[in-house]
């Protein structure tokens, strides 16, 4: 895997569904969007969090983000899959999610054409911790560099 080190994590919480969210959320639930920054890579992760009628600490809940910083890929990989009976099932999703977009990011897909059929194969090759918090803010071809 790359060797280039995650540089930036920022948790955003948002009490409304956002116009960007990609799924719907049911009232009394945060949208948490996660971004992730590794050299010239961005990657974002989401999930949504039940309130309990209660507003969500940021602060506490991210904490598990520390784990990860300045880690590779692989490290934070390794670091998910080592804590996943200590943090939550939004956790674990919202850090998965974010983490495998990175993986995409950072390594090219080829379109590959057999025939009439096309198939998408990916080709391997050899911060600070921010917290936002929004209250009712309502191809064909990657080649590598």
């Amino acid at each position: 895997m790359n060797s280039a080190r995650l540089s930036r994590i920022e948790l955003f919480a948002f009490d409304n569904r956002p116009s960007f969210a990609h799924r719907s959320i049911q009232n009394g639930c945060w949208y948490l969007v996660l971004r992730l920054t590794s050299g010239e890579h961005i990657s974002y992760g989401e999930c949504v969090v039940p309130m309990n009628g209660e507003a969500i600490d940021l602060i506490k809940w991210g904490a598990f983000l520390r784990s990860i910083h300045r880690s590779t890929l692989e490290e934070a990989f390794q670091t998910m899959q080592q804590m996943k009976q200590e943090w939550t099932s939004s956790q674990l999703s919202l850090l998965q999610s974010a983490l495998s977009g990175m993986l995409n990011a950072q390594y090219p897909r080829l379109t590959v054409a057999a025939g009439s059929a096309r198939h998408v194969h990916q080709v391997f090759s050899k911060g600070n911790i921010i917290y936002y918090h929004f209250k009712n803010y309502a191809k064909d071809m990657f080649l590598p560099k």
